[in-house]
């Protein structure tokens, strides 16, 4: 399998009812309709839906066999494909399930860009970056740009909230925004319908160009 492989998945749960929710559920691996079942909220159950829709679509674009395909999880969480070299990773915001597919570790982070949050910056971000965001005009949008960002970061290693978010520093490079320090980890970014996306790659600066040429939003 050539390197280079990396293709991400959106799905917009408004294009659900509650019949081709039922429907589209018996499609899915048991494990998903067992969690889907706990979930209280009907948003929570079609996001839950969206993205294991989005796995089985991934899985059928690189030729694994989504239905007999295990999933399993390291300590944190994180979940992999068993018998796949492929690796992937998922997050939902709003009306949006987003699903990433790489041949190398990955993360994502998708938000709606809302009110900027103070308090939560002054909480999870570096000195550093709290100065950046003073700088900006634009608060609400860098804000939800340095969340998602630092979010397909630590979920890209594969710790989620068992990393601090501020115990790494984002500086802006150029018009990019990088991990001080570390080269072996590169961002990519989209903004799609009032959404912040970000996608979290380990893969060294020197092939990156291999992966953003493949890089683009399939929505379902």
């Amino acid at each position: 399998m050539p390197s280079g492989i990396i293709k991400s998945y959106l799905f917009d749960i408004s294009s659900l009812d509650e019949s081709s929710f039922e429907k589209l559920l018996k499609e899915v691996k048991e494990y998903r309709r067992n969690k889907i079942s706990k979930l209280a909220l009907k948003e929570s159950k079609y996001l839950s839906l969206g993205i294991e829709l989005l796995l089985k679509k991934a899985c059928e674009d690189f030729g694994i066999d989504y239905l007999n395909e295990e999933i399993v999880f390291n300590e944190h969480g994180k979940p992999a494909l068993k018998n796949s070299t492929l690796e992937f990773n998922s997050a939902h915001s709003g009306k949006y399930a987003l699903l990433i597919i790489s041949d190398v570790a990955c993360g994502c982070d998708i938000e709606l860009v809302r009110d900027y949050k103070e308090k939560v910056a002054e909480r999870f971000f570096t000195e550093g970056e709290k100065k950046y965001l003073e700088l900006s005009p634009n608060k609400e949008e860098l804000f939800y740009r340095l969340w998602t960002l630092k979010e397909s970061y630590v979920k890209c290693i594969g710790k989620g909230l068992a990393q601090p978010i501020n115990s790494f520093e984002l500086v802006a490079d150029d018009n990019n925004i990088i991990i001080k320090g570390l080269d072996s980890y590169q961002f990519f970014e989209f903004e799609h319908d009032g959404y912040r996306i970000s996608f979290c790659l380990n893969i060294k600066s020197k092939e990156k160009e291999k992966y953003k040429h493949n890089t683009s939003l399939i929505s379902l």
